[in-house]
């Protein structure tokens, strides 16, 4: 039987930035496919806090532009935006992690893929690793923490530590939860010096598996509010990037779109 390869993902752009769509059958086939091929792939994800952190970091400015970084959509004004160009993007397009990361799992354990993941405070790291290897069959998977120094490069630092031991597991998908931009910053500098095939940026996914936070229903997501979900939840700790960074972005654009004529 032949294989036959995934379509490739239709891309757009968002106030300049690269977008992918993808289904999740689209996105978990494209997954499987480049693990397969052996060809290195960065897995992003954009979203309104995406765009603010792409307008202060220049290192996850860089890592978006990449040509073997894919983004796909992880938040519904994404989706409201790219429908005022005229795309034809729905909900469907809409993908948080939650919705696909325990099938993708499933998949690694049922393929025989390594899964390595760097984030997380010690204790949620190695409760995330316990909960996940007791949920899906035969997955063999192994994690480091996310706190670490990504500037200190001497012999006994824990980065280089971290990066010997990720590269002598040798995982096939490498997950990274360091929240934005830190994670796409780490994938940015030291992607060069990692062995993996595919990466994704994941965020505080780990967390919503461990009591960490809470679980939001995965209904409202469709419908653009699973941030007021997180925000009632939490808002010690999403106040900032649900009221605070919207504004400032509005301002950031309008700043960059409509600059006053420079003087002769």
């Amino acid at each position: 039987m032949k294989n036959h390869a995934t379509k490739a993902p239709v891309r757009h752009n968002v106030l300049s930035w690269p977008v992918d769509l993808f289904t999740k059958d689209s996105l978990l086939a494209f997954l499987a496919e480049r693990i397969a091929s052996d060809e290195k792939t960065i897995i992003a994800n954009l979203n309104l806090h995406a765009l603010y952190c792409l307008q202060k970091s220049p290192t996850m400015a860089s890592l978006f532009r990449r040509r073997n970084t894919l983004v796909h959509i992880d938040g519904m004004p994404i989706v409201w935006l790219l429908k005022l160009q005229g795309v034809a993007a729905t909900a469907d397009n809409r993908l948080t992690y939650l919705d696909w990361a325990m099938e993708a799992l499933a998949m690694s354990g049922k393929n025989g893929w390594k899964v390595g993941y760097i984030g997380s405070t010690p204790d949620i790291c190695r409760a995330g690793i316990a909960h996940f290897v007791s949920k899906v069959p035969n997955l063999d998977i192994k994690g480091w923490d996310g706190y670490f120094d990504m500037d200190d490069q001497t012999a006994n630092s824990k980065l280089n530590w971290l990066l010997e031991g990720v590269n002598s597991f040798g995982p096939d998908l490498l997950i990274i939860g360091m929240g934005m931009p830190r994670q796409e910053a780490f994938l940015e500098q030291y992607s060069h010096r990692l062995k993996y095939k595919v990466a994704i940026c994941s965020g505080a996914f780990v967390e919503y598996f461990t009591g960490g936070q809470v679980m939001p229903p995965r209904l409202i997501g469709k419908i653009g509010l699973e941030w007021f979900y997180r925000l009632i939840c939490d808002p010690k700790r999403y106040a900032r990037r649900y009221l605070v960074e919207p504004v400032v972005l509005l301002y950031l654009i309008a700043r960059t779109c409509w600059q006053p004529p420079r003087g002769r």
